[in-house]
């Protein structure tokens, strides 16, 4: 029996909860489907954001 593992990386900002135009960046990692979200205690420009 094969095992697929797998791995990936996302960024995303929550424009809804931006205050002074600016928002956090939040990072999801994800492992074999399980997900885990942390914010990167950083703030970004709303209109900076480019979300491709």
């Amino acid at each position: 029996m094969r095992t697929r593992l797998t791995f990936s990386l996302n960024f995303w900002i929550n424009g809804c909860r931006a205050e002074n135009e600016e928002a956090i960046i939040y990072a999801r990692i994800t492992v074999n489907g399980k997900r885990a979200n942390i914010s990167l205690k950083r703030k970004v420009p709303v209109e900076s954001w480019d979300s491709s």
